[in-house]
C-alpha cells in the first residue's frame, strides 16, 4: 500500500463511530484526497465504514458555542483517572470515545460524585431508573454509570437514526420530549446541551484529525518511492 493510501487510511480512522454510511475515496494524481458516501466512478474504493465529516453548517454553529467554561471546570484528576475507562466503555458499545468524553464535561466535568438538583448521578449523571433500566447500580459505581449512560446513549441513537441531535437533546430532556415536539425540544437547556457538547465533540474530532495530518502528511512522490 502506497504511503497515500496509508495517509488516507489514517485520517479515516479519525471520523465518528456512530453514523451509518460508508465512505469511498481515492487520491488523485496531484495527491488530492475524494471522499463521497458511495463510489461515483471506478477509481473510488471503500475505505471505511462510518461517515463524512461534520457538515460546514454544523461546524460553524459548534463554533459559535463558548465551550471555554465547561473544559475550565473538567477535574484534571477525574479526567485523567478515568478516561481508559470510558474509552473502553465507548469502543465496547461501538461509540466514538470524543463524543462520551464531549457527553462527561458538559454532564459532571468528570466530577464522579456529582449529583444534580434533579437526583441525576455521577459521571454521565444518569438518573437511577434509568440505570434501573439498563439493570444496572449507576449511581455508587463508576463503571456502572458509564455502562448505563453509554447504553442509553446507544438506545437513542437507535431510536433517532442518522439524527445524533436528537439523541443528544433526548439524552438532555428525555425521548418523550424530543418525540412530542418531533426534534429538538424548545427548552433554552436543552438546545444549549446539544450545541455545547456537539461543538466538544466536534472540535476534538478536529484536533485529532489535525494531529493525524501533522503526523502522517504524505511525502512528496519523489521521497515517496
Amino acid at each position: 500500500m502506497s504511503r497515500y493510501f496509508r495517509f488516507l487510511l489514517t485520517l479515516l480512522v479519525g471520523l465518528p463511530l456512530l453514523a451509518q454510511a460508508d465512505v469511498y475515496a481515492f487520491i488523485d494524481a496531484d495527491g488530492h484526497a475524494h471522499f463521497a458516501p458511495k463510489p461515483l466512478d471506478a477509481r473510488y474504493q471503500l475505505f471505511k465504514k462510518g461517515t463524512l465529516p461534520p457538515s460546514r453548517a454544523a461546524l460553524a454553529q459548534a463554533e459559535s458555542v463558548d465551550t471555554a467554561p465547561y473544559l475550565a471546570r473538567r477535574s484534571a484528576t477525574g479526567l485523567k483517572t478515568y478516561t481508559p475507562l470510558i474509552e473502553q466503555t465507548a469502543r465496547r458499545h461501538g461509540l466514538d470515545p470524543m463524543l462520551l468524553h464531549a457527553i462527561i464535561t458538559v454532564e459532571s466535568g468528570y466530577h464522579a460524585e456529582a449529583v444534580s438538583p434533579k437526583g441525576a448521578m455521577g459521571l454521565m449523571q444518569v438518573m437511577p431508573d434509568t440505570g434501573a433500566r439498563f439493570g444496572l447500580d449507576a449511581a455508587h459505581d463508576v463503571k456502572q454509570n458509564l455502562e448505563a449512560g453509554a447504553r442509553y446513549l446507544v438506545f437513542l441513537l437507535a431510536r433517532y437514526p442518522q439524527r445524533q441531535d436528537w439523541a443528544l437533546a433526548a439524552y438532555n430532556a428525555g425521548e418523550g420530549a424530543v418525540d412530542r415536539h418531533q426534534g429538538i425540544p424548545p427548552f433554552e437547556e436543552t438546545q444549549h446541551y446539544v450545541k455545547t457538547v456537539s461543538a466538544l465533540w466536534h472540535g476534538a474530532q478536529r484536533k485529532a484529525r489535525q494531529e493525524r495530518l501533522r503526523q502522517y502528511a504524505p511525502l512528496p512522490e519523489a521521497e515517496a518511492s
